[in-house]
């Protein structure tokens, strides 16, 4: 019986990597050192974890655009879909990574879906997966992994920018923050016990931080069942509830939205210039959207644009997208260039996600830096004022 082995080696000096059907390990290195190959690593499929996924981080979004980009890139130049998945396999660094484009290799050769190869490896967002439900295996294919290339590297100097303007922000809230539960667990309790041994009452703000310390004590162990929650909402609250409450919040909903606004434009837009038929298009939008609730949401609609109805007066129904959004579009039918409209709108919704990050981002630091001084300060002053009594008591 055959079986698939993963391999890393090197040919010549150039590192390679790759999978082999043979019927065991022994097998598998003697057929690679045939063909040239001097192997380093050889794993069974099914014991592949074992290994090496194990100890490899998660791909991050950097890695994933980088990997889509060479995907479209060969796939623009006319190489088979399998033969450019092993190409980027082998030129990848991230263990996890490599293996998962080979295992959808392997499954695309074997007659699944790509579609469902895709879905089928955790480390990919769903909304690939969703894209490629509606693609073909040309042109199409080089559009979503083109799109999905340029949206991941969005979403990763987004990230950046976030995490490097946060890290000051956070170091400080973390010292402040021990020094306060420190603070609030060993020292105001004790200067408060000695008042109250002297018959002296506590002053009031040293009784609120003595109440916000035990209800802090009660949320820390409740800490864990919060967490557990999260993890399981999904058994009780549906995704679509779930997602529609995300695009209720004040920013995080907003960032949501203009994020899926603009890559279902974006699809449409690059879609529709490369003359992809508009059921083929629209589907391809609809199924990039990330949020649930919007992809059911213009999903239920498109039966509307498929009989003939403006996009315009369909997507207004909808009641999800900002007024800016429909009339860029109206003034894209009404012009005959839809295709220019709904790319400029993508364009304008990706600058609104940039404007509206550094404006909070901006914000984030002075607003982190009052907050922790009020807090010290509410601290100190609880702590000092027992001792002003104290003192006071001793010298009467």
């Amino acid at each position: 019986m055959m079986k698939e082995f993963y391999y890393e080696g090197y040919l010549g000096e150039k590192k390679v990597k790759g999978s082999i059907k043979e019927k065991d390990r022994h097998s598998t290195i003697l057929r690679l050192r045939e063909q040239g190959i001097v192997p380093i690593q050889v794993y069974e499929k099914e014991n592949r974890y074992n290994y090496s996924n194990l100890l490899t981080k998660k791909p991050s979004e950097e890695e994933l655009s980088f990997a889509f980009l060479q995907m479209h890139t060969l796939l623009k130049s006319g190489v088979p879909l399998t033969r450019a998945l092993q190409l980027v396999s082998s030129q990848i660094e991230n263990n996890q990574l490599s293996y998962s484009l080979l295992r959808i290799k392997s499954g695309i050769e074997s007659g699944k879906s790509i579609s469902d190869s895709f879905k089928e490896e955790r480390i990919f967002p769903e909304y690939i997966s969703n894209m490629l439900k509606s693609a073909q295996t040309g042109e199409n294919l080089e559009i979503i992994f083109r799109i999905t290339s340029d949206f991941l590297s969005t979403v990763y100097q987004i990230k950046s920018r976030i995490v490097s303007a946060l890290i000051y922000p956070a170091v400080v809230i973390v010292f402040s923050f021990l020094s306060v539960l420190i603070a609030t667990t060993f020292v105001v309790p004790k200067i408060a016990s000695v008042l109250s041994s002297f018959g002296k009452e506590l002053p009031l703000i040293t009784k609120v931080v003595l109440l916000l310390s035990k209800v802090f004590s009660y949320l820390v162990f409740l800490l864990p069942v919060l967490l557990l929650g999260f993890i399981l909402k999904d058994r009780f609250i549906s995704r679509v509830s779930y997602d529609r409450f995300i695009l209720r919040l004040p920013v995080v909903g907003k960032i949501v939205l203009f994020f899926n606004i603009s890559r279902f434009a974006r699809i449409l837009s690059i879609s529709l210039s490369s003359a992809t038929p508009l059921p083929t298009a629209i589907n391809m939008a609809i199924n990039s959207l990330s949020n649930q609730f919007l992809r059911e949401r213009i999903d239920s609609l498109k039966g509307e644009i498929l009989k003939g109805k403006s996009l315009t007066s369909v997507l207004s129904k909808a009641d999800v997208f900002p007024e800016l959004f429909i009339n860029l579009l109206k003034t894209g039918e009404e012009s005959s260039k839809l295709e220019e409209m709904l790319f400029t709108a993508s364009e304008v919704y990706t600058r609104q996600i940039e404007r509206t990050v550094d404006r909070w981002l901006r914000l984030i630091e002075p607003l982190a830096m009052t907050l922790i001084g009020i807090i010290i300060a509410v601290i100190v002053i609880s702590v000092i004022l027992p001792m002003t009594e104290l003192s006071i008591g001793v010298r009467r």
